[in-house]
């Protein structure tokens, strides 16, 4: 707990949540919140949540295939890393999380390295967002054709335009440049280059993360590889899209739409605005964003502030945050561990827990590290 309240990033995180959500409350009438959050079918809670759940496994099937050039893992050994790292990305500042996963991994698997597995996060988080501006793609058109983005004002319109050239630049920018680490000899060779300006005690170990970080992009070099990295990630999103859909029936947002498939087309499109605004790591757990973007979208669609705030409320706290972080708590006290020491913080000898291990250099085991009976 002394990590929490002695962490400025900890508590800039909180404030930005709190804000966010205090902007919630503001824009939104109180009493029509409360009766929305009331009056819902709470029921539909139980299968969004094991859908959830579900497309944790997909990720885990994904996280098996980008693994495979370095070490064949079974899925269900990636399971319960992934819970905890999405668990530790929901309590953490910053998403450590990533963190988090990347070191249990190692801890687990001694043949992958702290930087490989960063590697292999990294291009599921490239994936992860072109499969959901794939999405958007999808989506956007159908609610356009439908009219239903008419009452959106000139500025919200022109903003949203911004922002997403934005995006599909910065994923572009980030797959060109992993695709060039993994197939061009030329641009390792030159980020080994650069590191002549770090000091000279610190080039050997740059040299080594590099080589372990690129040897996690192995997945990169081929364009079928890419598109069985999309084809994978498909599963994990629409699993998620489906949570958000079922939630969706328990504020009776499909009253608002015509159709199912506009219902389902506008999920989407709050399915891919949410979450890429939680990529950046600007709140804990997106708490405050996410529902911010997500009613926001909603609204532009059409659906009532206080309707859409509730439901937004729902979807992020209690089918996606919750009970991925009772998950991730049950498995740390399961397997033995701690947050504490799968972020490699330094510790003196008087805070150390009892049974922690000795953080040593990516990649190579640690004292104390657990392991699976």
């Amino acid at each position: 707990m002394g990590y929490f309240f002695g962490n400025w990033r900890f508590w800039a995180g909180v404030l930005v949540s709190v804000v966010a959500l205090g902007l919630l409350v503001l824009l939104v009438d109180r009493k029509e919140l409360a009766e929305a959050l009331l009056t819902a079918n709470y029921w539909y809670l139980a299968p969004a949540i094991v859908l959830y759940f579900v497309g944790q496994w997909f990720r885990a099937l994904r996280w098996q295939y980008l693994l495979a050039p370095i070490a064949r893992i079974p899925a269900a050994r990636l399971y319960p890393v992934i819970i905890i790292g999405y668990m530790a990305n929901n309590v953490l500042p910053a998403r450590l999380g990533e963190l988090v996963r990347a070191v249990y991994l190692s801890q687990r698997e001694k043949e992958v390295s702290v930087p490989a597995s960063i590697a292999t996060l990294s291009v599921e988080r490239l994936y992860d967002g072109l499969t959901l501006l794939a999405m958007g793609a999808v989506a956007a058109p159908i609610l356009l054709a439908a009219g239903l983005f008419s009452d959106a004002s000139l500025v919200y319109q022109s903003t949203a335009v911004i922002l997403m050239v934005g995006v599909i630049a910065s994923f572009a920018v980030a797959l060109v440049a992993l695709t060039a680490l993994a197939t061009s000899r030329r641009a390792v060779n030159w980020l080994i280059a650069v590191t002549v300006i770090l000091p000279a005690r610190f080039r050997s170990v740059a040299v080594e993360v590099i080589h372990g970080f690129v040897e996690g992009l192995a997945t990169l070099n081929s364009p079928r590889k890419h598109a069985v990295l999309f084809l994978g990630s498909l599963p994990v999103w629409l699993a998620e899209a489906g949570v958000y859909l079922i939630v969706a029936y328990s504020f009776n947002l499909d009253s608002w739409f015509d159709s199912f498939w506009l219902l389902a087309a506008a999920i989407l499109l709050v399915t891919v605005t949410s979450n890429l605004i939680t990529a950046i790591p600007a709140s804990i757990g997106g708490i405050g964003p996410f529902e911010v973007v997500a009613q926001q979208t909603l609204v532009a669609l059409g659906i009532g502030a206080a309707a859409a705030a509730a439901y937004t409320v729902a979807v992020h706290l209690v089918a996606l945050w919750l009970p991925v972080n009772i998950a991730g708590v049950l498995l740390l006290l399961w397997h033995n561990l701690s947050l504490r020491r799968l972020t490699a913080l330094p510790e003196t000898d008087a805070e150390q827990e009892p049974g922690d291990a000795v953080p040593t250099a990516p990649g190579q085991p640690r004292a104390g590290a657990a392991q699976d009976g």
